[in-house]
């Protein structure tokens, strides 16, 4: 039998959703610890920038559950011992350094979702 080659046809991942709680209590936190400007928002949902091409979008959910037990995905540093000593500050539950390849910890949001932090 032979295989077939299937041509690739999607280009990339357009977006992320992060489920929350209370969507507006969800923007005014990430907005006050991470600074990530706001790029849309309807009743239900919220696009976040973190750069000019980079973002993910907050989506309220009636029966909502944190994801406490992975991390759906990372944020990238540059020096994840400044970055958790900042947010440790600002009262964000944050984990243990670990180190390896790459250096990483994770963080809790006001939500309970856990979201990895990693050094690259």
């Amino acid at each position: 039998m032979s295989e077939q080659v299937v041509e690739r046809f999607v280009d990339r991942i357009d977006a992320v959703f992060l489920p929350v709680r209370n969507l507006q209590e969800s923007l005014e936190w990430y907005q006050k610890v991470f600074s990530f400007g706001l790029r849309w928002s309807n009743e239900r949902m919220a696009g976040l920038a973190i750069s000019p091409n980079c973002g993910f979008h907050l989506v309220q959910i009636p029966d909502f559950e944190p994801i406490n037990k992975y991390t759906p995905f990372n944020f990238v540093v540059k020096n994840a011992d400044e970055v958790r000593a900042r947010l440790g500050q600002l009262g964000v539950e944050v984990s243990e350094i670990r180190n390896g390849e790459p250096r990483r910890f994770d963080l809790t949001d006001n939500n309970g979702n856990m979201i990895s932090v990693i050094q690259i």
